[in-house]
């Protein structure tokens, strides 16, 4: 491992371990976040608000166990919470090139599958913590992203890029994996990433004419039209996160788990707009606990993109 990895894993752990020293410190901060009108038995729905923090509370009604984890992507978790809440403080500093072995080395972790299991899960909650639709003068494209040149699978992307006029800079950027465009899409891409009445920039034709058939936007078309030699903002993204997956993953993430990895890229671009480390490690954090361990399995095992963000979502 090189000297600056290890000095950065180092200056994390130091970091991490003033703000929670013990594992009963890490049930303590996190019990009130889960259940903040204190704990709801999930069999009963009875509410015990004078429970203290346990890892495993048992409601005094019904006497039913419940967990600390139950229902989150910390569900079924046998490692300690500490372990958890370090890779959530470490991901959330971490740059785009954050990889499997990183974190089995930061957590001496025998097995490279449990890191790479939870490092998925995390960036399953990037995507869930990160819901703030873009607004203003918005660029929307259409693209193609190959993840790995040895498979030559191609995904189309769509991408919308928050345009800041008085720096002529993107600001806030949402992503999403579609199966194909059409209206249907198209319509569920802006729904979930633009806010109404904002200024869509446009320089597609199939793009213009599915705008057509969609209301409650502001459509500018662009001109010229953007091409290879003249990109738009958007279009410089996506090529941006593309060279990110081939020199970092090189190779490693396949169609299947294209969200995922767009989710992350999306959250690191977005999250700079947050105060500091920590406000970002709360927004990831949110995500873990609010998140459903069922979109897991079904996002990571079945392949499917996902075509829209049904459960309670949080925003950066």
């Amino acid at each position: 491992m090189e000297q600056t990895e290890l000095n950065q894993q180092r200056s994390i752990r130091q970091t991490f371990e003033r703000l929670f020293p013990t594992e009963e410190a890490c049930i303590g901060f996190l019990f009130p976040l889960r259940w903040p009108q204190g704990f709801i038995c999930p069999f009963c729905r009875t509410g015990h608000p004078q429970l203290s923090p346990r890892r495993y509370p048992v409601c005094p009604h019904c006497g039913n166990r419940s967990s600390l984890t139950t229902g989150t992507l910390m569900h079924g978790a046998k490692k300690p919470l500490r372990d958890w809440l370090l890779t959530i403080w470490w991901f959330s500093a971490a740059p785009f090139d954050a990889s499997a072995k990183e974190l089995q080395r930061l957590l001496n972790l025998s097995c490279y599958q449990t890191a790479w299991t939870w490092l998925q899960k995390l960036r399953l909650a990037m995507g869930r913590a990160d819901s703030e639709p873009c607004r203003g003068v918005v660029e929307v494209v259409s693209d193609t992203v190959t993840p790995a040149y040895e498979r030559k699978e191609r995904a189309q992307v769509l991408t919308a890029a928050e345009i800041v006029l008085s720096l002529n800079i993107a600001g806030r950027i949402r992503m999403r994996h579609i199966q194909r465009l059409n209206r249907d899409t198209l319509v569920l891409f802006l729904q979930e990433t633009v806010q109404p009445q904002s200024t869509l920039l446009v320089g597609d034709p199939q793009l213009l004419e599915l705008l057509a058939q969609v209301g409650g936007y502001n459509v500018a078309p662009t001109s010229p039209a953007p091409s290879a030699s003249q990109p738009t903002r958007a279009q410089e993204l996506n090529r941006s996160f593309e060279t990110c997956l081939h020199t970092v993953h090189r190779g490693g993430v396949t169609v299947k788990h294209l969200q995922l990895y767009l989710d992350e890229f999306c959250f690191r671009n977005n999250a700079s707009l947050l105060p500091d480390h920590r406000a970002v490690f709360m927004a990831l954090l949110k995500g873990v606990l609010a998140e459903s361990i069922n979109d897991y399995r079904r996002v990571v095992q079945s392949g499917a993109p996902l075509q829209g963000r049904q459960a309670k979502r949080r925003s950066l």
